[in-house]
This record gives C-alpha cells, sequence and structure tokens, in this order.
C-alpha cells in the first residue's frame, strides 16, 4: 500500500435546480473531518487534509418533492454526524470502510423510520455517492445511480457502476451508454438508501495521486453528457469552480430536465 501522505484539498460545489422540477431534491456535502467545518450549499472549501480525514458525497432524493428533499439531506447529515465521531487518526483503509458501512446503516435507518412514521414522507429514499479521504487513502461508497468520476492525466474513468436497471442492460450488452441516457427505464433503481430497513453499500477503495480531480454528480448531469464530454469541460474550464458552473449549464443547455449537482474535488501535494 502506498505511504499516507496529506494534501491540500481544493472542493468545489454547484447545484441547480434544472429546468424541469419546482424543487432541488438533490443534496451535497464537503467536509473537513478534522476541523469539523463543511458546507452544504453552493460554494468553495478549501483546506490542508488531516488526521481525521475529508468527506465529500451526493444523494439525490426521491419520493417527492418534500420527501426526496428531507430524505437526501437527513442521510448526508446522518453520515457526516457518523463520521465526525468516529474517525481517528489511527484508522486503516479497512477500518475507515466499515466505519463508513456503519454510517450509511444508520443513515438508512433513519430515513426509512422517517418515511414510515410520517404520511408526508412515505415512500422516501436518495441515491448516495460518499467519498472518505484520509491520509490520501479513499473509501467510496455507492447505492443508486449517482456517480463518482476521477479525472488523473487529462483522463477519466468512472469509478462507481450505477445500481439501475438499465446500467444491468449496459453491462450485459443489450444497449449502450448512448442509449441508456435516453432509456425509458432509466430512472428504475435497483436499490435506494431509506427505502428498506437495510441497504448494501458498494465500496471502491483507491489511493490519492498528486493533482487527482474527483467528481461527484447526480443523474441530472450525468444522463446529460458523457464521460469524455465531461472530462473536455473540465479539463478546458480555468478553475474547477468554473468547471463545475459549465458542466451544471451544459446540462440546463440540453433540457435539464432533472436536478443538477455537481462537486469536485482538487488534491493538491
Amino acid at each position: 500500500m502506498a505511504a499516507a501522505h496529506r494534501y491540500g484539498i481544493q472542493a468545489f460545489a454547484y447545484s441547480d435546480i434544472g429546468k424541469a422540477r419546482r424543487t432541488n431534491e438533490d443534496s451535497f456535502i464537503l467536509a473537513d473531518l478534522t476541523r469539523g467545518t463543511g458546507i452544504d450549499s453552493n460554494g468553495i472549501l478549501e483546506f490542508e487534509s488531516g488526521p481525521r480525514g475529508s468527506l465529500f458525497a451526493v444523494a439525490d432524493g426521491m419520493g417527492g418533492a418534500a420527501a426526496g428533499e428531507m430524505a437526501s439531506r437527513l442521510s448526508l447529515k446522518a453520515i457526516y454526524n457518523e463520521l465526525l465521531q468516529n474517525s481517528r487518526n489511527t484508522l486503516t483503509i479497512d477500518a475507515l470502510e466499515q466505519i463508513l458501512i456503519d454510517a450509511v446503516g444508520t443513515a438508512n435507518r433513519l430515513v426509512f423510520d422517517t418515511g414510515h412514521s410520517n404520511r408526508e414522507f412515505a415512500g422516501m429514499g436518495t441515491t448516495l455517492t460518499a467519498v472518505v479521504e484520509i491520509h490520501g487513502r479513499m473509501v467510496i461508497g455507492q447505492i443508486g445511480d449517482s456517480r463518482a468520476y476521477l479525472i488523473r492525466d487529462q483522463s477519466i474513468l468512472q469509478l462507481t457502476r450505477d445500481q439501475s436497471v438499465v446500467a444491468q442492460k449496459v453491462n450485459n450488452g443489450e444497449i449502450t451508454e448512448d442509449q441508456a441516457r435516453k432509456h425509458p427505464e432509466r430512472n428504475i433503481l435497483l436499490q435506494a438508501l431509506g427505502v428498506t430497513p437495510t441497504v448494501e453499500l458498494c465500496i471502491i477503495k483507491t489511493v490519492v495521486h498528486p493533482d487527482d480531480l474527483i467528481l461527484l454528480c447526480s443523474d441530472g448531469l450525468h444522463s446529460q453528457m458523457s464521460a469524455e464530454e465531461i472530462n473536455d469541460i473540465v479539463l478546458n474550464s480555468a478553475t474547477e469552480q468554473d468547471a463545475c458552473f459549465e458542466l451544471v449549464n451544459t446540462a440546463n443547455d440540453r433540457g435539464g430536465p432533472d436536478n443538477i449537482t455537481a462537486v469536485l474535488v482538487r488534491f493538491i501535494s
């Protein structure tokens, strides 16, 4: 395993309601777990990575306007609080993985119980893509079809795999990626956080390299453009903040049929 390393972190986030929705059911969080600081509204968070790590996450709520917004916000707040309490300098990557799994389990139960105790929130649920970084090592947790991409050496790699019907069809060779973005079943998820009493978190582990960029986004963004288009926009933007704006604006220019969220994180050696 690569030696532990600390990075300067520049994180940018931009979320937009899109052109067709009445409310924004997407939520995100950028957090420095060492200092207990973070943001969950459009803006920038810059800090030096510390011994308790950092959290970046996107959630796309569902179940109706009030329920979807509640589900995505509740889940991220719960995960942040759990990680804040349990992260520590001595964590191994395997221990960090278990802490994230436990935190997501807590969030799942909270959303599930809220949806079953309040008629207004019945049927609530949310996707989740969460990145926890400590000492240059990353654990990514995935539920649903929000995504994490790695941009390294001017190339883009999708780190997560959508848990959706159309993703299964793509994996089975039944349809192409381009066809999937327009498929009538594109919004059918195989699982979501808070819909059932338990949830299975898909885990990806990797190591940060200097100048790596991690992009987290809801399907309102990646459904409107290919990975190559995303990469071109990021590489041709003057700053990461400009890239977030341009990604969201491009999705809106193509119709903006859903809420759109982009979180872009750069790790500086």
